[in-house]
């Protein structure tokens, strides 16, 4: 179709105002801007014929499994099926701002809902916040804001304090570095950052006349302005996002569209696992059970289980198959394999103020004429520029510290984020939104006077919250939601935190370079709180425990830790305690949240564990001590794994008993030493082994001669020029 005949659709429709005829029409609009096809957009490859026996299963398409079936299926000889429940994708979410069509949409959110507490979420409908999850390929990682943030230096620093050997920022930067294409070329240099990684960091294509005001507000109140990923996390910014000529980069596009024509990888969609199959005897991860189409499948692992579902599907899996509190699985009636207390517990959520709402003069900012404008929609067909180019309304973020908390008042480590959005509350008429958020009609009279008027929020966001929360069983039906408990603000600290973010929010968005714009605080009453005196902590607090605005930020429920850690589910390998040849990769498995968003910490965590579980597998292959290996090359390795087919430390070619060897691998293997044939050429660069476990199912058979190409080759790339008409900026 013709762009003037798009244009004239286009115009058409919007003057409907309606979001049904809107929804219609972005079909016709999606492929005049060449987003086709529409399903699987990103022409993935995808359910190649099923196979019984596979190296590795790994279970979730988001980051944390998209990231590993590209990374392990580099080496022709390990095999990976990865399921995913969800289907291929949908255009809707290549067009970033598109993406709020496709949330609630059943075909591609999860659409969980938390636990109804009398404590927060007081203004949403039916008191439940949403809790928006990608259900394609991507995961979220195509469904979400797309910010890149990799939270603070000393949030991994603490990781490792926790017990977590090998997981110091110093340890796991290379990997940041190693995933990431950076397209600012202002960062080009900085030694934090890297180019020709398959994840692509873009500044924003599209920032309004508002988002440079807020960058001089915060330096009017004395902040740094400078990159937030880099030596410093304490300033302000215009946004990064893993986004490419303005269009999103999920976790499906980076990974699996370069990957999934290897002939050894199968990605199968609408692929919903029901249980990981674990034998009760020798407690070591087997298969697992799917349905597609409502037929059941049963495929078996040789080497490995890498469960990568998420903060809430990941323990309710586990939980499924016999892996976690057997009071709660008994409850069930699911026999209980191994005890393990910390499924699901630790929860932990980034929440947010959602009303700090202001008004300015006409036309500033985005407004839906402006939006949907024939000439928006030319410039992002011809350019992939123009409004429809922004960040789902993001202009700026920054990052402070509240004060409520001493003893990180004095070092980079801020307790509050500010994400600027280009529209206030009712901006858009309340259609796309006011949805999303779940707000309700009687809080939705404080924004309603000012439908479609110019505007912008300030949201502030408590990093590091201390209240815990919780995911359990609703019951054994795998089909089912699990019950979420968020427990906002059980610690009191955490309002603490939120209060002061609400009253600095409010200080940036009156500042003179604000005023200048005729810009005023939304001075509505909040239908719920006008008994207390304004500007009290009560007034606050009551605030907050309306407008909980949920980040989607959950993590932790299968917390990494040493074994004396209670909620510990994962070792620092990633392997789940008490069960073999059981990982879980994603962000279930940090033991503390990050001081930002979710993303850019989870690729790092699967590009780690990519490389644990190929350390691991050569040190076998090769005929050395794998725990040994790993630790060394992997753990405090100072940078990324390489490995080129043979022991170059001399320490780790020393020859290793083969009594010892053998007893070592039987156990890993859970089989019995008697019945395992270890093989050793010493002084050669190859060793090869015969592995049988009791059961015969776990035969590891290989000489690996390696190739250095072969880890390297066929991933990563450095992207195309810089389109001519990429947005630039200076941030001063």
């Amino acid at each position: 179709m013709a762009v003037t005949q798009t244009l004239d659709v286009w115009n058409s429709v919007t003057r409907s105002v309606s979001i049904q005829s809107l929804r219609t029409a972005l079909k016709t609009v999606l492929v005049a801007a060449l987003f086709v096809p529409l399903y699987n957009p990103n022409q993935i490859v995808i359910d190649k014929p099923l196979q019984d026996t596979y190296d590795f299963i790994i279970i979730g398409s988001g980051w944390g499994g998209s990231v590993m079936a590209s990374r392990l299926t580099e080496e022709p000889h390990h095999s990976a099926l990865l399921l995913e429940a969800g289907k291929a994708g949908t255009a809707f979410t290549e067009w970033p701002l598109m993406t709020a069509f496709v949330w609630g949409d059943d075909d591609y959110d999860w659409k969980y809902r938390a636990v109804r507490d009398e404590g927060y979420f007081i203004g949403m409908t039916k008191q439940r916040g949403k809790i928006l999850r990608g259900r394609m390929l991507g995961g979220s990682s195509a469904f979400n804001f797309m910010t890149y943030l990799r939270g603070n230096r000393r949030d991994y620093d603490r990781w490792e304090s926790l017990g977590n050997d090998g997981w110091s920022f110093h340890d796991v930067l290379p990997y940041f570095i190693r995933s990431e294409d950076m397209r600012d070329r202002h960062l080009h240099r900085s030694p934090y950052h890297g180019v020709g990684g398959p994840v692509p960091v873009s500044p924003p294509r599209y920032i309004s006349d508002l988002g440079p005001l807020f960058i001089r507000a915060a330096k009017y109140l004395g902040f740094s302005i400078g990159d937030v990923n880099g030596d410093s996390q304490t300033r302000f910014s215009y946004p990064h996002a893993y986004a490419k000529h303005g269009e999103r980069w999920s976790a499906a596009r980076a990974f699996l569209r370069p990957a999934s024509h290897r002939p050894n990888l199968n990605i199968q969609v609408q692929a919903h696992v029901t249980r990981i199959i674990i034998d009760p005897v020798t407690k070591r991860a087997r298969g697992v059970v799917f349905f597609k189409k409502k037929k059941r499948h049963v495929v078996w692992a040789r080497k490995e289980v890498i469960l990568s579902a998420g903060t809430f599907q990941s323990p309710q899996l586990l939980k499924l198959s016999g892996v976690g509190p057997c009071g709660e699985l008994n409850k069930f009636g699911i026999p209980c394999i191994h005890d393990l207390p910390g499924v699901g517990e630790n929860l932990q959520s980034q929440v947010g103020l959602g009303d700090v709402d202001f008004i300015t003069e006409k036309n500033r900012g985005l407004t839906l004429p402006f939006l949907f404008s024939p000439t928006s929609l030319a410039k992002y067909l011809k350019h992939r520029s123009g409004p429809l180019a922004t960040q789902l309304t993001v202009d700026g973020i920054g990052f402070a510290h509240s004060g409520v908390d001493n003893s990180t008042l004095h070092y980079d480590w801020p307790d509050l984020s500010f994400y600027f959005l280009n529209m206030a509350m009712a901006t858009d008429g309340g259609y796309l939104f006011k949805d999303k958020e779940a707000v309700n009609s009687k809080l939705w009279k404080r924004f309603a006077p000012h439908s479609y008027k110019s505007g912008y929020r300030i949201v502030p966001v408590n990093n590091r919250p201390r209240s815990r929360g919780r995911v359990l069983l609703r019951s054994r039906n795998p089909f089912q939601h699990p019950d979420i408990f968020l427990n906002h603000f059980d610690d009191p600290h955490d309002l603490a935190v939120l209060r002061e973010g609400g009253r600095l929010a409010e200080r940036l968005g009156t500042t003179p370079p604000f005023l200048r714009v005729g810009a005023k605080l939304n001075s509505e009453p909040n239908p719920y709180c006008f008994k207390h005196p304004a500007g009290g902590p009560d007034w606050w607090d009551c605030r907050i425990r309306v407008f909980t605005l949920n980040i989607v930020q959950e993590t932790s429920t299968c917390a990494m830790g040493p074994p004396d850690d209670h909620y510990a589910v994962v070792d620092n390998q990633l392997r789940v305690y008490g069960i073999a040849g059981l990982r879980v990769v994603d962000v279930s498995v940090f033991p503390r949240i990050t001081s930002g968003t979710n993303n850019a910490p989870v690729i790092m965590v699967a590009e780690r564990a990519a490389d644990l579980v190929k350390a691991y597998w050569h040190a076998v292959h090769l005929g050395v001590d794998p725990a040994e290996y790993v630790d060394k090359h992997v753990l405090h390795s100072g940078g990324v794994y390489q490995y080129d087919g043979k022991l170059v430390d001399a320490q780790v070619a020393e020859p290793v008993d083969n009594q010892d060897f053998a007893n070592r691998i039987a156990v890993e293997l859970e089989g019995d030493p008697t019945e395992v044939r270890a093989k050793q050429t010493v002084g050669k660069t190859t060793k090869e082994g015969r592995l049988e476990s009791v059961t015969g199912e776990a035969n590891l058979l290989g000489s690996h001669e390696g190739n250095a190409k072969e880890l390297g080759d066929g991933l990563r790339f450095s992207g195309d020029k810089e389109d001519l008409n990429e947005f630039r900026y200076d941030m001063v």
